[in-house]
């Protein structure tokens, strides 16, 4: 059975694996007006970004580690308004970090939350982990409100453990252990 990523879809959203085909729409939308108040993105031109994507492994399953990344769609709207990541760690594969980000003019309309829990499944069930951690600033209420519905529970601060505007900043972690997710998945 190929374990390839897999387009992802949920009530209104399709999330599409990056792959070195579709890189550049990721690419042109990290330079979207408001994405970078809250963290720090690659400056990398559009050659480089294609050759980070390009070697990032293609298959989604128990023991991979390295960048896996979605481009979230919207129900109707052709262009992707976000993406999703899940970063599996090459010594520590039974978690992982999950990331997103949303387009200015679709954030406040659950986007984000259902990417989530969609990655937090796909992560669970193709991957066999035993949690999930995300990041944000304390300032970024949106992102802590999109973790707090997905099941996310508040595990401290890391003393700058984040860049923003080219500075070190503190950020708050966050996990979702298996147990809690198999609790809030439907049946």
């Amino acid at each position: 059975m190929s374990r390839a990523m897999r387009t992802l879809l949920t009530e209104r959203l399709r999330l599409v694996p990056v792959t070195p085909h579709n890189a550049a729409v990721l690419w042109q939308m990290l330079r979207q007006p408001g994405l970078r108040e809250f963290q720090d993105l690659p400056e990398v031109d559009l050659v480089q970004f294609g050759r980070m994507v390009a070697s990032r492994p293609q298959r989604l399953e128990p023991g991979a580690w390295g960048r896996f990344e979605w481009l979230i769609g919207f129900e109707g709207i052709g262009e992707p308004v976000g993406w999703g990541s899940l970063r599996v760690g090459e010594r520590v594969s039974s978690s992982a970090e999950i990331g997103y980000s949303i387009v200015q003019s679709y954030r406040g309309r659950g986007i984000a939350t259902e990417a989530v829990c969609a990655l937090a499944a796909e992560a669970f069930s193709r991957l066999h982990l035993r949690k999930l951690r995300a990041y944000c600033v304390p300032e970024n209420a949106a992102s802590r409100t999109v973790l707090a519905r997905a099941g996310f529970e508040e595990d401290g601060v890391l003393p700058h453990g984040a860049t923003v505007g080219g500075h070190p900043v503190d950020v708050l972690g966050y996990v979702l252990n298996r147990e809690a997710w198999e609790l809030r998945r439907p049946a």
